[in-house]
């Protein structure tokens, strides 16, 4: 009886969770994107978009940083913080030790679109997870977690603005 249970259940496989893995990355991102040009976020682009989640959860993030999070040149970085500062979305700030090193923050207009961006792409996703029975969405949950403590490292976690004490509210506007 055991033997017909072994055979029914495949037995991990490294490769094909690899595949998986880099399958999905894209599509995650496809409809991220189509939910964004559809109208139903902000005016906020995916890499502006993500722009703003690195900042908010690594604070004290700079541009070589960024860029390396990102996956994209320092010049391309410098180009999307400085649309982003225009439009009162992030500051920089100069380094305590050294001027030359500047972090960027979130502004409260920054932080206010990002959780509106934020909130309609997480409505987005759960419009498609919607479907699943509660075993699927354990299952599901369970192995999300264990990606987050694969592929993330000393993050930040998403908080309101009001939980974030060491930003100065006066650079906020």
């Amino acid at each position: 009886m055991q033997q017909s249970v072994s055979k029914s259940i495949p037995s991990p496989d490294i490769r094909r969770c690899s595949e998986a893995l880099l399958a999905l990355a894209p599509t995650l991102m496809q409809s991220l994107r189509a939910g964004m040009r559809n109208g139903r976020g902000p005016e906020l682009s995916v890499p502006q978009f993500r722009v703003l989640v690195h900042v908010c959860m690594r604070p004290g993030a700079t541009l070589r940083h960024l860029a390396e999070l990102l996956g994209v040149s320092t010049a391309t970085t410098s180009r999307m913080v400085e649309t982003l500062v225009l439009r009162g979305l992030l500051v920089r700030k100069p380094g305590e030790a050294d001027r030359r090193q500047v972090s960027i923050a979130l502004t409260r207009a920054g932080q206010a679109m990002l959780d509106q961006a934020h909130i309609l792409a997480r409505a987005q996703f759960e419009t498609r997870l919607a479907d699943l029975d509660a075993a699927s969405l354990t299952t599901l949950s369970t192995a999300l977690e264990l990606l987050h403590g694969l592929f993330e490292s000393e993050r930040t976690p998403w908080t309101a603005l009001d939980e974030h004490p060491e930003h100065d509210p006066e650079e906020r506007s």
